[in-house]
This record gives C-alpha cells, structure tokens and sequence, in this order.
C-alpha cells in the first residue's frame, strides 16, 4: 500500500523530525509487537518538542540569527532538533564546523557589541530589535519569544510575550561552543548546548540538551560528522532521543558519502525505535538501487519500503499485507521518511 500525503504530513507536522530514530536492537524488547502502542510512543516523543515556547523559538530562530548577523548557530540548531527544513539545517551545520582548525567571524554566535543586550519584537518592522529591557546574560543575549501564528509563522498582534531564549557565547576562535536555553516562569522548556571542533580531516558539530512541553521530558543529542579526502566527502549524522517516561529511546543514523569528482552519492541509514510496545528497525540505502528499506520487529523481518516510484509502497513480510494497525504504525514510521527524503540528497551535495 502507498503512503498517502495525509499520512506524512501528519506524522511530520511539528515532528521531531531528526529526533524519530533511535539505539539499536534492545534483547529485552517485548515478544509482540503493539502498533498502537508505538504510534503513540512516537506521539509522546514528538509532543516534548511541540510545547509553546520551543515552537516559537523555532519558528523566530531565523530572525534571531538575522540580527545576529546571519550566524547560522541559532537558527540552524532550532531547526534540526525540530526537523524544520532539515536538508538546509543540516547545510548550515556543516557550515558552522571550523576550517583550518579556526571558526570563521561568519559563523561566530553573537557579536560582541551586542553582549548584555535584550532583543524584543518591532510590530513595525517585523524584525527584533535592540531594547534597555534588563536580564540578558552578561556573555550572550536574549530575545523575547511570542505566540506565533502557525501560517504567517509571525508573532500574532497584538503580541503575546510567552518566555524568553538566552543564549550565551562561551566560543573560541577554534571552537564553537553555545548554549541555548528557553524559559518562561520558573521552568526551562528547552536546554541544550552546540559545540564543534576542528578534526584533522573535518570536522564535528554536537547538539546536546532536552526538551519539554511541560508534562513530558526528552533528552536529545545529535552528532554531525564531516570528514573530506582527496575525492570524497563523507557526513555522519546521528540523532537519539530518550523519554524516560515512556521508557523509550529512539536513534537515528545516517552515512552519506559523495565523490567529489563523478558526483555519485550514496546514502546508507539506520532507524530504531524501541521502547516497551516493540522494537522498530528501519535500514537500508538511499540514492542507489535498488531504493528500499527493510523493516524489521523484534529482530524479524516485517515488511519492506520500496523508494523507487513516485511515493513509497509497504509490503508485508513475503508479500502478504499488513492488517490495518500494522499498515497505520508502518506509514507513520515511513512517512518521516519520506517527509523529509530531502534530508538525503541535500547532505551529500554540501
């Protein structure tokens, strides 16, 4: 059966979008497999991402990093551990990665002439600008956040304050290191720090922190990997997530790799999610043929993803088909996929 456009909107509308992945086969994973179940540990993943003040982060990030003279630290990082427009998140992340073992002005977080200062929104010019409201740290600065309208992706006038992101510099000129955090009252919804070196054929970018809407928690780290030969470059990207609550881990892994000089590319990855209603294994390559992936459930093989045509088709274990609540977990699975497919071509041609 086909994946319908409804079925991938839905499971990558305010998605965690890199974050539906995670660790590898568990031995202690239960012996059947409850589709509903994980359709709604998945639900319960993404909704620690879904809360008020880190949507509106992510959805101002942009204009935050336009007043920081288009760093691409803030924004990008918004939009990875959401999965906005993972593709160009992913290019902007490798772009923050140090060349020649120094981090480029371009790259750098925050100006320095702008340490110490607090950032609100001018109605009039639809942008952030500089205010004399106190409590930005001494090393970094805050911006006011505001409930956002989910179509003009602006704030809504009149505007409704609902928290505030620090961000603190604590970089180098050979090392990034950021850290972002966004509160409202007493309760931080969102902590996580970007750090990135220098390596010797590349370079690494770490995005390690947590999430939360409030009710439920998700510890999140994500690794960007660049590594460059004479005729190759070659992005290691993983995400893993963890919810205690659910007692659920998710990790995500992709290699991709492409030669510099013939301009192939090939895409191998790596999905599990796995908590107390099953273990979840996606694997197989993109952008080679054949196109698929293999979907296993507790160490057997489920079903298979065929990638070839224009949308992806799921067929049972030796052709036979799912019921229909395997064949709903199995589209919502695959339908991140395909949602942001994108992701996988997009990498290899940074």
């Amino acid at each position: 059966m086909r994946v319908t456009h409804y079925a991938r909107r839905s499971v990558a509308a305010g998605i965690v979008a890199l974050a539906v992945a995670a660790c590898g086969g568990d031995s202690n994973a239960p012996s059947e497999f409850n589709p509903q179940g994980t359709t709604a540990d998945m639900a319960a993943a993404q909704s620690a991402f879904q809360g008020q003040q880190v949507s509106s982060f992510a959805v101002l990030g942009g204009s935050m990093s336009a007043v920081l003279n288009g760093s691409p630290v803030v924004k990008s990082s918004a939009m990875a551990i959401r999965g906005t427009d993972a593709t160009r998140a992913a290019r902007e992340l490798a772009a923050i990665v140090p060349r020649s073992g120094v981090v480029e002005a371009a790259v750098m977080a925050i100006p320095q002439q702008y340490l110490g200062t607090t950032f609100v929104w001018d109605v009039g010019t639809h942008a952030y600008v500089a205010s004399d409201v106190a409590g930005a740290p001494s090393q970094g600065v805050r911006f006011l956040l505001y409930a956002v309208d989910p179509v003009l992706l602006q704030p809504v006038e009149p505007l409704v304050e609902v928290g505030y992101v620090d961000i603190t510099d604590h970089g180098s000129m050979t090392a990034v290191d950021v850290n972002v955090k966004v509160v409202e009252g007493n309760v931080v919804y969102l902590d996580y720090d970007v750090t990135g070196h220098a390596t010797t054929t590349g370079g690494v970018i770490q995005i390690n922190g947590y999430a939360t809407d409030g009710t439920t928690l998700a510890n999140f780290d994500l690794t960007l990997t660049a590594t460059q030969s004479s005729n190759t470059v070659t992005f290691a990207y993983g995400y893993h997530v963890n919810v205690p609550s659910r007692h659920l881990t998710l990790s995500w892994t992709i290699t991709m790799t492409s030669n510099t000089g013939t301009g192939e590319s090939t895409t191998t990855l790596d999905l599990v999610i796995n908590g107390p209603n099953g273990n979840v294994r996606l694997t197989g390559s993109y952008g080679v043929s054949p196109q698929n992936l293999t979907v296993r459930v507790n160490g057997a093989v489920f079903a298979t993803v065929d990638f070839t045509g224009p949308e992806p088709v799921i067929t049972g274990a030796d052709g036979q088909p799912l019921s229909a609540d395997d064949q709903a977990s199995m589209e919502a699975i695959v339908g991140f996929f395909a949602e942001s497919g994108g992701l996988f071509d997009g990498l290899t041609a940074l």
